[in-house]
This record gives structure tokens, C-alpha cells and sequence, in this order.
């Protein structure tokens, strides 16, 4: 299982407290931002780790449990969405093969329609969706971009913060929704 300490404490390591380091520890650790997500990328050996941080309301249209038919389906889609790997990334330049993928979403464990009172009270509060997921490539020193496409599929976010750890390189990049490409070049 990778969490979010584990990625967030390799980034730290290898970053070596520069800067990119702080603004990836405090971006993973809970900033949210309305129309904004986080992707933390480590590639070590051929194994690549990604991670992505998103309000809800970015994914699904709102930050509540859902409380009617329709809120319950957007819920349900957009989690399908996330564990859906090959529909987020592109790797043009190599095979990299899902190994795993874990999704956290708000309200897993009651997404039912919530009655007027937890409605209201889970108004009140930011909800996140978190996901994992692991890939073996194959010729990962070949990876020198990858192609996001959260975009396309979820039109809440606006703008991706990106950070990345590359046979010892490291970086950061924004990536927006209005730009024609949306590749994380990681060289």
C-alpha cells in the first residue's frame, strides 16, 4: 500500500529540503483549492509511483455526501474514473503496466443520500479524493514525459501542480486546463 506519507516523505528525502520539497510536503499534506489538484511523480528504477490530490468538488461537482440519484452516480463515475489508470496517463515513450491503484473517496463508507441534517453538516466541511497507483515500466530510463488527461475528464480542474523525482533529477511544473499540451516532460 503507498499513503501519502510515503510519497510525500521520498519527495522530501530526495529533495534534500530545497524549496520544491516545502511547497510538495504542504501541497500533499492537505492544501485545498478549489479547481486545483496535486501529482506527486517518483520514478525509482522501473518502478513509478503517482500520486493525485483533488478536492471533490473539482471531480464530482460538489463537497458532500451525496444526497440524491444523480450525486450518487457522479460520486460513483468519478471513482470508476480514478481507478481507470490508462484513461489518466499516457507513457508515448515506453510500456509502463499498472501494478496496483488505491482510491480514497470522501464518503466511501455511506455514499447513500444523506437525510437534511448530515447534509448540512457535511456542507461545512472539505472533502478530498486521493489515488495511488504503481507501474512497472519497462525501459524506465526511455519515460521523459507523461501525458495527463485529467482535463479532459474531469472539466473542475483548472490547474495541476506537479512535482516529480526522475533518475535523480527533480522538478515542479503547473499544468492548466487551457493549454494545448498537457505533458509533465521530467528531464
Amino acid at each position: 500500500m503507498v499513503n501519502r506519507q510515503l510519497l510525500t516523505g521520498l519527495l522530501l528525502l530526495l529533495l534534500g529540503g530545497s524549496s520544491h520539497a516545502f511547497s510538495a510536503a504542504a501541497a500533499s499534506q492537505g492544501a485545498h483549492v478549489h479547481g486545483e489538484a496535486t501529482l506527486n511523480v517518483v520514478l525509482e528504477g522501473n518502478t513509478l509511483y503517482i500520486e493525485f490530490d483533488s478536492p471533490a468538488i473539482n471531480l464530482i461537482g460538489f463537497e458532500h455526501a451525496p444526497n440524491n440519484e444523480e450525486q450518487a452516480a457522479a460520486f460513483s463515475n468519478a471513482k470508476q474514473m480514478l481507478a481507470s489508470a490508462e484513461r489518466l496517463f499516457d507513457f508515448s515513450t515506453t510500456t509502463c503496466l499498472l501494478e496496483n491503484a488505491e482510491i480514497e473517496a470522501p464518503y466511501m463508507k455511506n455514499h447513500e443520500p444523506a437525510d437534511h441534517q448530515n447534509h448540512h453538516e457535511a456542507q461545512q466541511e472539505h472533502a478530498d479524493f486521493h489515488a495511488s497507483y504503481i507501474f512497472q515500466c519497462e525501459q524506465a530510463k526511455d519515460l521523459t514525459a507523461i501525458s495527463i488527461k485529467f482535463f479532459a475528464l474531469f472539466p473542475g480542474i483548472q490547474a495541476i501542480k506537479a512535482y516529480w523525482i526522475f533518475q535523480g533529477k527533480q522538478g515542479a511544473a503547473s499544468l492548466t486546463a487551457d493549454a494545448d499540451n498537457h505533458m509533465l516532460t521530467v528531464n
